[in-house]
């Protein structure tokens, strides 16, 4: 199983997804998407955090996608576990949140928690597709501090313009061991 995320030359893109909602309905709708709108390869669903576990223990997937609203354990506290290494789970994969009721704090939250990606519902076919190629084709790396680990939050910095950075320290940029 590959551990970086690529496209093939019909840029088909080959990955392993596993999708997290309380509902079926949701999780049947987004396996669609994937399989037959972007084509995803193969897709694994799960109802709550804890199936989440079991199932990537078992079988490693290229890319989470969780909803917020799963209990006992959400799609924010799970991707904080997984960054945080508390999981038997890659720390580099991945993790689109999503959720039916986004509010600032929650955004800020998984934002924080380590989230690639943060999706309100409901979701298209072009966005979720859009969103993955850009996980695929323009990874961002990874930093690491003594409160954060997980995708570098800043995006689109201009050429030849100047950068307003806000951090005062040089991040500490972590790559995946292959």
């Amino acid at each position: 199983m590959p551990t970086q995320l690529h496209l093939n030359e019909n840029t088909e893109i080959k990955l392993r997804v596993l999708v997290a909602d309380p509902t079926v309905q949701m999780r049947e709708i987004i396996r669609n998407i994937l399989l037959h709108n972007i084509g995803i390869d193969e897709v694994a669903d799960a109802s709550d955090g804890e199936q989440v576990l079991e199932i990537f223990q078992n079988s490693p997937c290229d890319l989470l996608i969780l909803d917020t609203a799963m209990r006992p354990l959400g799609g924010v506290e799970l991707a904080r576990r997984i960054r945080n290494n508390e999981e038997d789970i890659n720390p580099f994969t991945p993790i689109i949140i999503i959720s039916d009721h986004p509010q600032k704090n929650e955004v800020m939250g998984a934002r924080d928690a380590g989230a690639t990606e943060y999706l309100a519902k409901p979701l298209s076919a072009k966005i979720l597709d859009l969103r993955i190629r850009a996980l695929v084709q323009h990874p961002r790396p990874y930093i690491k501090s003594k409160s954060f680990f997980g995708p570098d939050r800043r995006r689109h910095i201009p050429n030849g313009t100047k950068n307003d950075e806000r951090r005062v320290h040089t991040p500490n940029i972590v790559k995946e061991k292959t």
